[in-house]
């Protein structure tokens, strides 16, 4: 890759420019000119090792530029200059000159005795950390590479020569080989590695003469000495002059029994096979080899922060340790990595490519990132099912790294038959299906994906398949409509290595064809989904609804996911007929706003009801309702008459004369990757335009207490209609007529003294907004219409408690009735009149009598409620 000046600018100097890396170098962008730093040099002058240089951007005309940001360091293009050093690295000459040799920084391995390999166990942690001879598979696998790193700046690239200080890194861990107190080999990170533990160098043969290099014989290109294959090499500790050598211990091994290993160790003497000889890796092997370790480290940290997310529920310690950004970049750079070879590629190309992926595969299952990436599928889907992510349901990263660990799985195992044949066992298969059931459409995907590479590429897992992974499957094709990665999973199953599994063609024909048309027809049309929020309104005779309501919707996202435009309608429905149901449609039935005679919607451009569109706009660009469109829909009752607006424009056209008939509410109909949003008014949503004069926004009628939101079954009932008690057919007795005025003028008394506690007082006008009342006088100065109020009130308390199955009876009164003496202040009005009720505390209510208060209170307001009513009051 190329140094580029991009044109991009993320540093804090805002006339900086990024610098980075780029694969080709057209244009002027991986350009610079390289200047002396020092008057000792001239322009045009040969660049000398040693030299300092300026490099200035020929694209932007800056300086290449290094500085600090964050406690970060970052490389720009400035206008501030840094100098920069030469250092020689290595040839390209000597390098195609001596083929086979070996150079600092090349990646190998270190053979022993021909059978085995230096190499870390296959359960390698930070607790079991040493270093071991092992034969077998681990000879190819990439656990078994290690770099040479000679210890020094100046010809870092130069030849690995006899005695040259160097250290050795192994690649798949990032870590270098050291000593321990034991004098044992262990690996250590690079924080720890010091020279005097890290630095080892190679000898011909075992001698106790310790020669020193000067540092003139160490910063030296050096001579090709050591070749790949021909020499034998023996590597010592370059500060305790120890020799690699290794010791033999017995354990057993589960399946094997006893088996002889050997750890690697330093020591004093060592053994006589303590020789080791080189093996270069493949370019495509070491480059591998490195991916898996920066993938190790970044799916081992995302796992961890998981799990403290899982413990402490605490979103920022997760973001401290985990970058989402960087996880997304990672996920998609590997899906390309594992990218399978295009079709027109020519055949023997294509092969190389094919062997080159399948290497790769091979190495990321044997170093573990495959089980790495199902135990972050795992622990996604245990913290999504606790709710511990719903801080992060929008969050874009969040979404794509969760399709993208399918996708990736899908890619790691795809014609790869030892990879699939892991998921051949029944624990593995019905967790594949258990997260099929149940995925979002984007892993969903991923997921049907992997399951299509298991099937290809494992007749062992074809055989195990049961009908309840069957009907799984299958019932995609009613969740997604007829997907063809679907039928792809399900042809797989039919054959498997050219043979007929006859077991799986059974049952997709039985739970599959009868009374299924589905893979047969030619044309299938969009899944519509309807929505409503739980209010119902309607025209009642002698109820308190108002008979004028609006409300709008606004969309928020608007996709295309199939050969259909969107579905998008909005309006009212009834009901008493408004059944929609999955599987509607066109001459299929009822299924969504305006494909039935119970629903008038509106799409944009047409309003739709029975199935049939009128167009009221000159809309020819589908979708006609797009992003950020408001739709206000009005609804008169008292017409009746639906109207629309579009934007704030009323629409012309309406819907005139239907069936009032039951109940109204509020409707969207719309199909998949779509998402709008109801504005009902208030604190359910501001509407963005004001309703029309005389229309209320629809949540006042929302009564205390009412769920908007959830479950609910569409009542009839809904609607209140005031019914008191008839009192038309009761007759009073004489005795019982002889205490209605004095009822009467307790009442009055009562509501005088609750109106002085509220703050009124008296006065010769009524005033509501200085609370002041004409009537808080005695009863007998009250003017003709209100003593006959109180009068009838009493009246028909009376005769509601006789309608009730009650019975009025005399009792002997006590000798007289005391009144409740109330405080002059502030009960004492102006006119020198004081409330004065009859004191009724030493009075007992029995349970029964308790009920009938509440008989009472509930006929007094429906009484009031009806009289409001019959003035054409509406509840608004």
């Amino acid at each position: 890759m190329y140094l580029a000046c991009l044109s991009t600018s993320s540093s804090n100097d805002k006339l900086a420019f990024d610098v980075g890396l780029q694969e080709h170098s057209q244009g002027e962008a991986c350009w610079w000119t390289v200047h002396p730093a020092s008057k000792q040099r001239s322009e045009g002058e040969k660049v000398r090792v040693g030299d300092d240089v300026i490099l200035v951007s020929v694209a932007t005309e800056r300086y290449l530029h290094t500085t600090k940001e964050n406690d970060q360091s970052i490389v720009n293009a400035s206008f501030h200059v840094t100098h920069w050093s030469v250092q020689p690295y290595g040839t390209g000459i000597s390098k195609m000159k001596c083929v086979g040799y070996v150079f600092g920084g090349d990646v190998l391995r270190f053979f022993h005795g021909g059978d085995e390999c230096l190499t870390i166990p296959s359960t390698w942690s930070t607790e079991q950390n040493i270093v071991v001879y092992e034969g077998g598979s681990v000879m190819s696998q990439a656990r078994s590479l290690w770099r040479l790193e000679l210890a020094r700046t100046k010809w870092a690239g130069g030849f690995i020569n006899w005695y040259h200080p160097m250290r050795i890194r192994h690649l798949t861990t990032g870590r270098y080989l050291s000593v321990t107190e034991n004098n044992e080999l262990c690996l250590v990170s690079r924080e720890e590695a010091t020279t005097a533990l890290t630095a080892f160098c190679l000898r011909q043969e075992k001698d106790d003469q310790k020669i020193t290099l000067e540092d003139k014989d160490l910063e030296v290109i050096g001579t090709p000495i050591i070749k790949y294959g021909d020499s034998t090499v023996v590597v010592q500790h370059s500060e305790s002059g120890l020799w690699l050598s290794y010791k033999s211990y017995e354990t057993k091994k589960k399946g094997v029994g006893k088996v002889e290993e050997k750890q690697a160790v330093l020591h004093e003497e060592g053994k006589m096979d303590d020789g080791l000889d080189f093996s270069r890796s493949q370019e495509e092997e070491s480059r591998t080899a490195r991916v898996i370790k920066k993938c190790s480290c970044l799916f081992t940290q995302f796992i961890n922060g998981l799990e403290t997310l899982q413990m402490n529920r605490r979103h920022s310690l997760f973001f401290l340790t985990v970058n989402l950004n960087e996880m997304v970049m990672c996920l998609e750079d590997l899906i390309n990595y594992f990218a399978q070879p295009e079709d027109d590629m020519e055949h023997e190309e294509k092969q190389n490519k094919l062997r080159a992926l399948r290497n790769r595969q091979d190495l990321f299952q044997e170093e573990g990132i495959l089980n790495l990436i199902l135990e972050a599928i795992d622990k996604i889907n245990v913290i999504t099912s606790q709710g511990f992510l719903s801080a992060l349901a929008g969050d874009h990263n969040w979404e794509m790294i969760s399709a993208y660990l399918y996708q990736l799985l899908a890619a790691i195992i795809k014609g790869n038959h030892t990879n699939c044949a892991q998921f051949a066992n029944s624990n593995r298969l019905n967790w594949l299906f258990s997260r099929l059931g149940s995925q979002a459409s984007g892993e969903g995907t991923g997921m049907l994906d992997v399951l299509h590479c298991v099937l290809i590429d494992s007749p062992e897992a074809l055989n195990m398949m049961r009908d309840e992974h069957i009907k799984v499957i299958i019932s995609l094709l009613e969740k997604h409509g007829r997907d063809p990665k679907v039928l792809d999973v399900l042809c797989s199953l039919c054959v498997g290595n050219g043979v007929a599994v006859r077991s799986s063609q059974n049952n997709i024909c039985d739970y599959l064809l009868p009374g299924k048309n589905l893979l047969l027809q030619t044309q299938l049309v969009d899944h519509v989904a309807s929505v409503r929020p739980n209010i119902f309104v309607g025209r009642v005779e002698g109820s308190a609804i108002y008979q004028k309501w609006y409300f709008e919707v606004t969309v928020d996202h608007l996709e295309q996911t199939t050969h259909m435009m969107p579905h998008l309608r909005i309006g009212w429905a009834n009901s008493k007929g408004y059944v929609p149901y999955p599987g509607g449609g066109e001459k299929w039935g009822g299924n969504g706003v305006g494909d039935d005679l119970y629903s008038y919607g509106f799409d944009g451009a047409y309003l739709w009801t029975g199935g049939r569109s009128t167009q009221v706009m000159q809309k020819t660009v589908e979708p006609y309702i797009k992003k950020s469109d408001v739709v206000g829909c009005a609804l008169d009752l008292t017409v009746p008459i639906v109207t629309f607006t579009f934007n704030g424009v009323p629409i012309r056209g309406s819907f005139r004369d239907f069936n009032l008939d039951g109940m109204f509410f509020p409707v969207i109909s719309c199909s998949s990757k779509l998402s709008c949003r109801f504005l009902l008014g208030g604190d359910q949503g501001k509407l963005k335009y004001a309703p029309p004069e005389e229309f209320s926004p629809l949540v006042e009628s929302l009564l205390p207490q009412q769920v908007l939101a959830g479950p609910l079954l569409v009542e009839d009932d809904i609607a209140f209609v005031p019914n008191p008690v008839d009192t038309s057919m009761v007759t009073l007795s004489s005795y019982v007529e002889s205490i209605k005025d004095k009822l009467a003028e307790n009442i009055h008394e009562m509501w005088a003294m609750n109106k002085i506690e509220a703050g009124w007082q008296w006065g010769d006008y009524r005033d509501d907004m200085r609370h002041i009342h004409p009537c808080l006088v005695p009863f007998d100065k009250l003017p003709p219409a209100e003593k006959r109020y109180d009068s009838q009130l009493a009246v028909q308390t009376l005769k509601t408690i006789m309608a009730l199955g009650y019975y009025i009876t005399m009792d002997k009164p006590p000798s007289r009735i005391k009144t409740v003496r109330l405080p002059n202040e502030p009960f004492m009005q102006a006119n020198g009149y004081k409330p004065a009720p009859l004191d009724l505390g030493a009075i007992t209510l029995t349970p029964k009598l308790e009920e009938l208060v509440d008989q009472l209170a509930e006929n007094t307001h429906n009484l009031w409620a009806k009289e409001r009513i019959n003035k054409d009051g509406r509840m608004v």
